[in-house]
């Protein structure tokens, strides 16, 4: 029975892994659950699966939970927690489903110490590859990715030499927008940006996603998780959003993985790999699908994804400063702040214009501190148009 924590378990891939333990109690078991705010769902999955372990942003959600348990848990509190929690002996599964930097926390201390992570935290990759796979080769443990591309992307290389591999191809559904005259992006809103066609996802990534800039991260990704150069990435817009991934093979044939758009398929992968679990779940029936078409990615359109390539180009600190500032300029966009088309401008002026104050190291705390310095940096831009 393989033991597992889940960081960040109330939200939507929190709540996913544990509807698949839920399904296989004989394979899985719940050693620990982590959650910042969302403290009534929380207390609802510990009592579930009376968890013995769990971690809270602060030291009144502490004693809420204390207070309010049906059991007598161990909590900690904050990073610190995060850290104690990713190193237990008695764990061989992470599931890093924790939005934002703070995920690198686990990501990093569960690689160091030789845990297998299931990793859908995109910022612990974008800002902090390097230092990600240098636990990964110092602690021995299994980095497994949980984002649909990726994950479609790992399972491929299990079919196929890597030295045989020319090229990687992820989708996107190119979002609400794709279709759109450039003239017409003055006129995007919020509540436009955050009807996505295909995935029900928090408000950042569905903004992400309608700019490109989420495809950006996971051209950045790839690069940090299969060692692959930017000339060898590419994005094709592919509106189904079926085909998740495709490899093109140096003799000119192309692997596709095909799927569902259920996140619950690439977590229960990292799970199971190198088996798999037969989960009761729908399956793709192609012969209803009236067809899958793919398109080139208009810049002009999206010109977040061709900075994403160049902070990849540049390296470290830059896929960091694209990474936290995109982060600020989102939320300015949501609240009103900035137009639709403001944020590749602004991204760009920040890439271009942030001076580092010191000779960065690529540790944990160097690397959140430095995030913390580019979001300061981008709100005081905003605050100073």
């Amino acid at each position: 029975m393989k033991r597992i924590i889940i960081f960040g378990s109330t939200g939507s891939i929190g709540s996913s892994a544990l509807s698949i333990v839920d399904q296989f109690p004989d394979k899985y078991q719940i050693i620990g659950l982590t959650a910042r705010s969302q403290l009534e769902k929380l207390k609802v999955q510990a009592e579930t699966f009376r968890v013995p372990y769990l971690v809270v942003e602060s030291e009144e959600g502490r004693k809420w939970l204390q207070a309010n348990l049906n059991y007598k848990p161990e909590i900690f509190v904050g990073d610190e927690g995060l850290r104690v929690l990713s190193q237990l002996d008695e764990v061989e599964v992470l599931i890093v489903g924790i939005t934002g930097i703070k995920g690198l926390i686990p990501a990093y201390y569960g690689l160091l110490a030789g845990k297998r992570v299931a990793l859908a935290n995109k910022e612990s990759l974008v800002c902090a590859g390097n230092l990600v796979n240098q636990a990964l080769l110092s602690g021995g443990g299994e980095l497994i990715p949980v984002d649909s591309e990726h994950s479609s992307l790992f399972q491929l290389f299990c079919c196929e030499r890597r030295s045989y591999i020319r090229k990687i191809i992820l989708t996107a559904s190119g979002g609400p927008f794709w279709q759109w005259p450039l003239e017409a992006f003055e006129k995007i809103t919020p509540e436009m940006a955050l009807r996505h066609p295909t995935w029900k996802m928090g408000p950042r990534i569905t903004i992400d996603s309608a700019t490109l800039m989420n495809k950006g991260f996971e051209v950045i990704e790839a690069n940090q998780l299969f060692g692959f150069s930017a000339e060898t990435i590419e994005v094709l817009i592919h509106p189904q959003s079926v085909v998740h991934s495709l490899i093109e093979t140096v003799d000119g044939s192309l692997f596709a993985h095909l799927s569902l758009a259920d996140m619950r398929l690439p977590i229960a992968y990292a799970l199971s790999y190198p088996e798999r679990l037969n989960l009761p779940l729908k399956t793709l029936n192609l012969a209803e699908i009236s067809g899958l078409s793919f398109h080139p990615v208009d810049i002009s359109k999206f010109p977040c994804l061709k900075l994403a390539y160049e902070a990849l180009k540049a390296g470290f600190p830059y896929p960091l400063i694209l990474e936290s500032a995109d982060e600020v300029l989102v939320e300015a966009f949501l609240e009103r702040k900035i137009k639709f088309t403001e944020i590749p401008l602004l991204l760009e002026k920040t890439l271009n214009e942030f001076k580092f104050t010191k000779a960065w190291k690529e540790t944990v705390e160097e690397i959140l501190t430095l995030h913390s310095e580019v979001k300061a940096f981008t709100e005081g831009m905003i605050h100073k148009r």
